[in-house]
């Protein structure tokens, strides 16, 4: 059992009973019990009993200076979004380091939008401890309060906010009053207005997006541009050079790389960043690719912009097309559109037509291809793979991203000293691979219900779709949902079973929103009226809010609303909980 959460539970009748043991005491006694369990005014706090109260040190290792196998030197081959974050992350956390980037000068930045989830944001701002006023200047985010889906059978879709956890109004009473999930929290509630949960009173911005988890919407091109100055100002070192030759000393280590104006480049561990190419995992090292083909059938995406005559939505668009879907993802200029569809049911051609139609004036489109799956390791001998180099499952940034960000800070907590001891290696290619499969289980997920329309390629993949690796989630939410309000005990179990991305409460929402059949639900322990309530409530507050546009322009011209998302202990983003997470 993890006792750190029940440091929050006992009550003040607790101080009395410690305060009649405490007196029975010796005086010396007594006092050190005093010294040891006062709170910060002198009283008694029985919660005290169950904190830590011993200090330790950092457990990062430092290279030995006479050690020949030290790892002083990292290589990330490769920029883009996966290299920068990665090699500002190593100078950062380990300044010791020579961390250089290698890049070659002739692939362009794509601007594309990115969506993000909301441990991305505390990745930035307290793992990489990047300036939230700056970001906000040189990258004009937009915000992601959650998604909202043209997906399932129910004409409207659903809307799943990143609250969903706290179920703040009422999923049971939702699905009751309503048959679907939208409305039973209160970012639902805003994302059907297209608000943000900010406010004027009395001329003034207050703001309650530190009680609501919300992600980035970035523009992959000021981001990267961003993330390159940074990286020069904290002491990254840039080479700018094609890799024309990865030379390898073994079946399992890469002893240095020829560059196309005949550099040699050696280092002690080589990050590779390539992208689709993976130049140093696969094929150099020619570690097997494992296919996630027979859970996700699309292998194409055609992408453009289109005008939002600046009306922007707090939300991720997710928009059944006939042979696949198509994202949205809102920058401070226009809307960025992507159709992820498969070539086995409709042409390029045939896709930029069908995303034409939907969306008249969109820009030349641009086709992307790619395949779902990841190789059977991410890190062998003195190569890791991050990003697209180790795996990919569709043009969905959010999980793209925050894979990537989950690697790097993997890779920071095993990353040895010296390859003498290295026994993080196994341990970090099987976290990452459970991982990815559970990515895998839960885009297909989304794939194998969605029943809105009925195409060849929907009618395949609601055929044979294969999602085992979520089977056991399967068979308890058709036997009695929501699996999140089920006993703790099950939870538990499904837990162990099947680890899910946004764990039983995201499922929830999916599950429902696609309105899968269970066999009965968790009886409601209160009358509707009461979920009417909640819901009237709520809806009072999302029309109170600021339209998105303008509450962006708030956090960017009050400095202080940031500050306290970022540094309140009440805030989900705050130092409490990223201390909590580790990531400070």
């Amino acid at each position: 059992m993890d006792h750190r959460g029940m440091a929050l539970g006992p009550g003040a009748s607790w101080g009395g009973e410690l305060g009649r043991v405490v007196g029975a005491l010796p005086a010396d006694g007594a006092a050190a019990v005093r010294e040891w369990l006062s709170d910060g005014e002198g009283e008694l706090d029985p919660a005290r009993l169950m904190a830590t109260h011993s200090a330790v040190g950092d457990d990062t290792p430092r290279p030995d200076p006479d050690d020949p196998q030290a790892i002083r030197r990292i290589g990330v081959i490769g920029g883009g979004t996966a290299g920068y974050l990665t090699a500002l992350a190593l100078q950062h956390k380990r300044p010791w380091l020579e961390v250089s980037l290698v890049e070659s000068p002739g692939i362009p930045i794509i601007g594309v939008g990115e969506s993000t989830v909301p441990f991305l944001l505390t990745f930035l701002h307290h793992f990489l401890e990047i300036d939230a006023d700056e970001l906000y200047r040189r990258v004009r985010p937009t915000w992601k309060t959650g998604i909202n889906f043209e997906w399932g059978p129910h004409p409207d879709g659903f809307r799943c906010a990143f609250d969903w956890s706290a179920e703040s109004v009422g999923l049971l009473g939702a699905m009751d009053a309503t048959g679907n999930i939208t409305g039973s929290t209160l970012g639902s509630a805003l994302i059907a207005r297209d608000r943000a949960a900010v406010f004027e009173v009395d001329g003034k911005p207050v703001s309650l997006l530190k009680y609501l988890p919300f992600a980035y919407h970035l523009d992959n091109k000021p981001f990267v541009e961003f993330l390159t100055d940074l990286a020069k100002r904290r002491g990254v070192k840039h080479v700018p050079a094609t890799v024309a030759d990865v030379v390898t000393s073994g079946p399992e280590w890469v002893d240095h790389l020829v560059t196309t104006d005949g550099q040699q480049l050696e280092f002690d561990l080589f990050v590779d960043c390539t992208g689709f190419r993976s130049l140093l995992l696969e094929k150099a090292l020619g570690t097997p690719f494992v296919s996630f083909g027979s859970s996700l059938f699309t292998d194409r995406a055609v992408t453009g912009n289109v005008a939002h005559h600046g009306h922007i939505k707090p939300y991720t668009d997710v928009i059944t097309m006939n042979a696949g879907w198509n994202w949205g993802i809102p920058t401070p200029d226009s809307d960025h559109r992507g159709y992820v569809y498969s070539s086995d049911f409709l042409s390029d051609d045939e896709a930029a037509a069908e995303m034409a139609k939907r969306y008249p004036g969109i820009s030349e489109p641009k086709v992307v291809r790619f395949r779902s799956g990841r190789h059977e390791k991410a890190w062998r001998g003195n190569v890791v793979g991050i990003g697209n180099a180790y795996a990919f499952t569709e043009p969905l940034e959010s999980s793209g991203l925050v894979m990537a960000a989950d690697a790097i800070w993997s890779l920071l907590a095993t990353l040895p000293a010296s390859w003498s001891s290295a026994p993080g290696r196994d341990l970090f290619n099987s976290a990452l691979n459970q991982r990815w499969d559970q990515v895998r289980w839960l885009i297909t997920s989304h794939y194998k219900f969605n029943t809105r329309l009925d195409t060849p390629f929907w009618r395949a993949v609601r055929a044979d779709a294969d999602v085992s690796g979520f089977q056991p989630i399967l068979d308890m939410f058709a036997e009695c949902a929501p699996l999140s309000r089920r006993s703790g005990t099950l939870q538990a179990m499904l837990n162990r079973v099947s680890p899910t991305t946004f764990e039983l409460y995201g499922m929830d929402n999916i599950l429902f929103g696609m309105q899968v059949p269970t066999k009965r639900l968790v009886p409601a322990g209160e009358p509707l009226s009461r979920w009417r309530a909640r819901r009237q409530a709520a809806d009072a507050l999302a029309a109170a809010a600021m339209p998105t546009a303008d509450a962006i322009a708030a956090y960017a011209d009050h400095p202080e609303l940031n500050h306290g998302l970022l540094n309140d202990d009440d805030s989900w983003a705050g130092h409490r909980v990223a201390r909590m997470m580790g990531m400070r």
